[in-house]
């Protein structure tokens, strides 16, 4: 690399400190050629410090602190000018879709080796897309036989990683009760009531009877 090419300015997101010290790392292994200039924990700081920081890239996880960045993605590119790369542990094909839809140009798993994360910045930041082929196979379909855009997109869109988990369950659950879908999920009953209170907020349904409605309409259920 010449020594007068300018570093990749990078900016950092993700809410699990491990993850943070483990990505800094890995910028600091690159050398010269990244320049960390800061990290964010939330959809909050997230903008704050985009906009503040205009870096070249972000690397961007889609659950935060219990929110999904996929609400605050265009405003993310569009106060930056940067371009967003997703390194997630999400594997939801609709969702990653979702994001590169709203402009992100790559996806890269959590699990991924370092230097496929590295390579995958590096392409990000000349312009080109980086997608796994199991997830441009799955955006190519859509294209060929999209649908007319769901009105509900904006609010469905609101929804962390597990709550359209919890929101897959209840609708598959014929009715089961509370207890036996928390066990299912492996959390709390009462963890279960509130992130279903959240849920209905998010989606502006009133119980679970409007909840499986409004997922077997939406297609959000599991099956």
């Amino acid at each position: 690399m010449s020594t007068s090419t300018a570093p990749i300015r990078l900016l950092l997101v993700d809410d699990h400190k491990t993850m943070l010290w483990g990505l800094e790392k890995l910028v600091e292994s690159a050398g010269a050629e990244l320049q960390l200039v800061g990290t964010a924990h939330n959809n909050d700081s997230a903008l704050l410090e985009a906009r503040r920081l205009r870096p070249d890239l972000i690397v961007l996880d889609l659950d935060l602190e219990g929110r999904s960045s996929i609400e605050i993605l265009p405003a993310l590119l569009a106060d930056s000018g940067a371009r967003v790369l997703i390194l997630s542990g999400n594997r939801d094909q609709a969702l990653l879709g979702e994001a590169v839809r709203l402009g992100a140009r790559g996806v890269v798993g959590k699990e991924a080796p370092a230097e496929v994360v590295l390579a995958a910045i590096r392409q990000v930041h000349r312009g080109e897309l980086c997608l796994d082929p199991a997830l441009t196979q799955a955006l190519l379909n859509k294209m060929v036989t999209a649908a007319p855009a769901d009105p509900e997109a904006p609010r469905i869109a609101t929804l962390t990683p597990k709550e359209r988990k919890i929101v897959a369950v209840v609708a598959d659950s014929n009715g089961a009760p509370n207890k036996e879908l928390a066990a299912k999920l492996f959390i709390a009953e009462p963890t279960l009531r509130n992130n279903l209170t959240t849920i209905y907020q998010k989606l502006g349904v009133a119980n679970r009877l409007e909840l499986y409605v409004y997922a077997t309409r939406h297609g959000l259920n599991a099956s």
